[in-house]
Parts: structure tokens; C-alpha cells; sequence
């Protein structure tokens, strides 16, 4: 039986600049989810746009308030590639 590779984390451009504890935040790295991503998750904001803003945080490494603040266009970008990495269709 052959195994498919694992994902790798996808590195998202953002149109803008933002700032995260003092430092300038010009990309995101997203790493693939985790079924444990998703529970944990749902333990801190159970639904909606929050658990999306929770989730999105933990695979990218920063602050909910961080990815809160992206321009829309931005926050599209990411997920979009969460998108990619569960394969779903926008």
C-alpha cells in the first residue's frame, strides 16, 4: 500500500501590511489542519465566524485579533487555503 505524502504548510502573501506584537506581518504560514485543530477549536468559539477566526489563528500561529484585522481581501486568501487543504470547492 503506498502512502500520499503529507501536506506541506502553504505561505500566503497578504496584500497589506499588518502588526502583530510590535513586529510587521507582510505573510501567513498556514500549516495543514489536524482533526485535533478542529476540536480544539470548536472548545474555544463552538460556531460560526468565530470558530473559523480560532481555527485559522492556531494553524497560522497568530493572534485571532491578527487575522480579525485583515483586510477582507486578505482574509479570503486564507481561506482559500484552508480551502485547499480539505478540498473544498469555494
Amino acid at each position: 500500500m503506498s502512502h500520499k505524502p503529507q501536506p506541506e504548510p502553504v505561505v500566503v502573501d497578504l496584500c497589506y501590511e499588518y502588526e502583530m506584537d510590535g513586529a510587521p506581518v507582510t505573510r501567513l504560514t498556514m500549516r495543514p489542519p489536524r482533526a485535533r485543530d478542529l476540536r480544539d477549536a470548536q472548545r474555544a468559539a463552538p460556531a460560526g465566524h468565530e470558530l473559523e477566526v480560532r481555527l485559522f489563528s492556531n494553524l497560522c500561529e497568530v493572534t485571532p485579533e491578527l487575522l480579525l484585522d485583515l483586510h477582507i481581501r486578505d482574509y479570503f486568501a486564507v481561506q482559500e487555503v484552508y480551502r485547499g487543504f480539505t478540498g473544498e470547492r469555494s
